[in-house]
């Protein structure tokens, strides 16, 4: 790579990063939080959950790509998708479409998961998610906590193309007739669902292998 390349990239990155922290002109508007025990909202950019064909559905909204608390959760979100192939796994992404496509591939692909892109945010607002503050995102706590993963896990931050740093996380558990029975909207960057509790509020808790067993496999 020319210096002049590097020079470009550099440029082109830095850009997108002080673009990601930057507040947008305009916000869709908010809708009521999620409640358990009511209907999902409904919107036609999900038409996976309007015909659940009998099965539930795992729900999550990401931070945007290049978080590394949202790698750590697509993460364990693909590999719980892969042990309970009778529920729908659903996860949105505020990044763009390639660049969405792009980080999918740098953190392993898909999986069994359903993909939908929602750059304008709208879904994101319909399920009652927005904007948190400085400090729930990159407050010490969280710094700390990023590193930790890097170290134990290595999971870095990655270059972020698009999507904004100040998005809220959230992620919900609906049953096949389209009740809502969990829901977590993350307190902060480094606040990650508990899917597995969100399986056991449909009641597909996972199997985790006895000491001494060895991994199971699931089919």
């Amino acid at each position: 790579m020319s210096a002049a390349t590097r020079d470009f990239v550099s440029a082109t990155t830095l850009k997108a990063e002080m673009a990601s922290l930057s507040t947008p002109a305009e916000n869709p508007p908010v809708g009521p939080a999620v409640v358990v025990g009511e209907h999902f909202p409904e919107s036609p950019q999900l038409p996976q959950l309007q015909n659940l064909d009998g099965r539930p559905a795992m729900v999550t909204f990401l931070r945007h790509c290049g978080c590394p608390f949202a790698e750590k959760a697509f993460q364990t979100f693909r590999s719980l998708s892969d042990a309970h192939p009778d529920v729908h796994f659903l996860a949105i992404s505020h990044s763009t479409q390639q660049d969405t496509e792009d980080w999918l591939i740098s953190t392993g692909g898909t999986g069994d998961v359903d993909i939908t892109v929602d750059p304008n945010r709208t879904l994101y607002a319909t399920w009652g998610l927005g904007f948190s503050s400085f400090w729930a995102n990159m407050g010490p706590v969280t710094m700390w906590k990023a590193i930790k993963l890097g170290q134990e896990e290595l999971i870095y931050n990655r270059p972020t193309k698009s999507g904004y740093r100040w998005q809220t996380a959230g992620s919900f558990a609906v049953d096949a007739d389209g009740t809502v029975r969990w829901a977590h909207v993350s307190t902060g960057a480094a606040d990650i669902a508990d899917f597995e509790a969100g399986l056991c509020a449909l009641g597909r808790p996972t199997v985790k292998p006895k000491k001494g067993e060895g991994r199971r496999s699931f089919s």
